[in-house]
């Protein structure tokens, strides 16, 4: 196209090698580009009038809503308004971003009437980033929406209406800033096909009920309430399992077990653990006096107090229950150099008697240089004669003295090497 806005021929190979490319791969690059540059495409020749029309992945973004930021809220309404009129046949994708430009209660109608429209267009996957102000309570469509298979939600009030049938396609499921209202005593979500669950910086999550059988990886972090997980074990299937800077309540007509403990007994295909110092003084996995193995668990996620005899003691049972455990990660929460029970405890053969013959990585995050963290790495370095490697790294500036100390610990393993660095935050 020349200068006056005139289009030029040009001489030459006249194939148009892009049209000419399957549709998934057409629209694997109009995925890859911002909205208004796809809409653009509508003008390159008659083959790719339409084909934006009929992209079924609508991706309304932060680089979408850029756009708009400081203008007036009509400009983006509109131009969703447009994208939605002018398109053609299901909507796969949808994703929105409404953050610095929807902030007021009255604007939520809109909002509510394009899940409306893409709900009633096949929408497989859909996400929502809403403003900060968490006042944003879900439409009904999004619950009598049976095509969706994933849903990802940010400040949105969940509220299932009564009688609420579940999702029956739902695989995951995503909730950051949310916040669960039940309709009758509890917030029951029946999913038979979830296989993701996650929880962050949610609110409510006392009410949560989760019917959700093959569910395989669950992530809850930071929540601002009560977690129950009691409603989680039914799920023998969990793969992956996330739980950090929580709190739990304990099912009262059972004390001589915790929640934590009775799910992790009740997991037995778990393959990661990750749990933060709160969890980890809580994962006594010792049942009626009879440890627990964790077959199928290969890698291993601890924040640890070693200022605290439980948790010390509570992370070597863990360690001798896996005894497929490859991969050992440790991040130091807080240590303590005057905890001589906790050192007399570590020097003591019976605290770790068999090898852990599977361990082959290890790593120690935000090293402080106490005798009890000391002692551990002696003792982990003892019992590995598998290890390959053993990384421990630390804020402060590395400690010559401590290096030959850690240098000179007897190792199980001929092949295993020591590294002992700073790392810069």
């Amino acid at each position: 196209m020349t200068q006056d806005g005139t289009r030029c021929v040009i001489e030459g190979d006249s194939e148009d090698r892009i049209s000419g490319l399957p549709r998934n791969v057409i629209d694997r690059i109009l995925e890859l580009i911002p909205v208004e540059d796809a809409a653009r495409t509508s003008i390159l020749s008659r083959n790719w009038r339409y084909i934006w029309a009929t992209f079924p992945n609508l991706v309304l973004d932060d680089r979408f809503l850029h756009n708009f930021i400081g203008k007036l809220q009509f400009n983006f309404t509109e131009a969703v308004d447009c994208i939605l009129l002018l398109h053609m046949g299901d909507i796969v994708k949808f994703a929105l971003d409404t953050r610095g430009v929807f902030t007021a209660n009255s604007s939520y109608a809109i909002i509510d009437r394009w899940i409306l429209y893409v709900t009633r267009n096949g929408v497989k996957m859909l996400t929502l980033h809403i403003s900060n102000d968490d006042t944003y309570t879900l439409p009904s469509s999004i619950f009598i929406c049976s095509t969706l298979t994933y849903l990802k939600l940010s400040n949105c009030v969940f509220r299932p209406p009564n009688p609420f049938l579940g999702f029956q396609n739902l695989i995951t499921l995503r909730l950051d800033g949310s916040t669960f209202v039940p309709a009758t005593s509890f917030c029951v979500i029946k999913a038979p096909l979830l296989a993701r669950l996650d929880l962050i910086l949610c609110r409510g999550t006392q009410y949560l009920n989760i019917v959700s059988p093959g569910l395989k990886f669950l992530y809850i972090q930071d929540s601002h309430s009560y977690l129950v997980l009691d409603c989680f074990m039914n799920c023998k299937n969990i793969r992956l399992l996330k739980l950090e800077f929580n709190r739990v309540v304990d099912d009262p007509t059972n004390d001589k077990i915790s929640t934590l403990e009775k799910l992790l007994v009740s997991s037995p295909a778990l393959e990661v653990l990750r749990l933060d110092s709160f969890f980890v003084e809580r994962a006594r996995i010792v049942p009626n006096g009879q440890p627990s193995t964790l077959n199928c668990l290969w890698h291993l996620y601890l924040d640890v107090d070693f200022s605290k005899m439980g948790q010390i003691s509570n992370v070597l049972q863990l360690i001798k229950s896996s005894p497929n455990l490859r991969k050992l990660r440790i991040l130091v929460h807080a240590t303590s150099d005057n905890a001589e029970a906790i050192l007399k405890y570590l020097d003591t053969p019976s605290c770790l008697e068999q090898p852990l013959d599977k361990l082959e990585h290890i790593f120690i995050n935000f090293f402080k240089r106490s005798k009890t963290e000391l002692l551990f790495v002696k003792l982990l370095l003892s019992h590995t004669p598998s290890l390959l490697k053993m990384c421990i790294d630390q804020v402060a500036d590395i400690d010559v003295d401590i290096a030959l100390e850690l240098m000179r610990f007897p190792r199980a393993s001929p092949r295993a090497e020591l590294f002992y660095s700073r790392i810069t935050l």
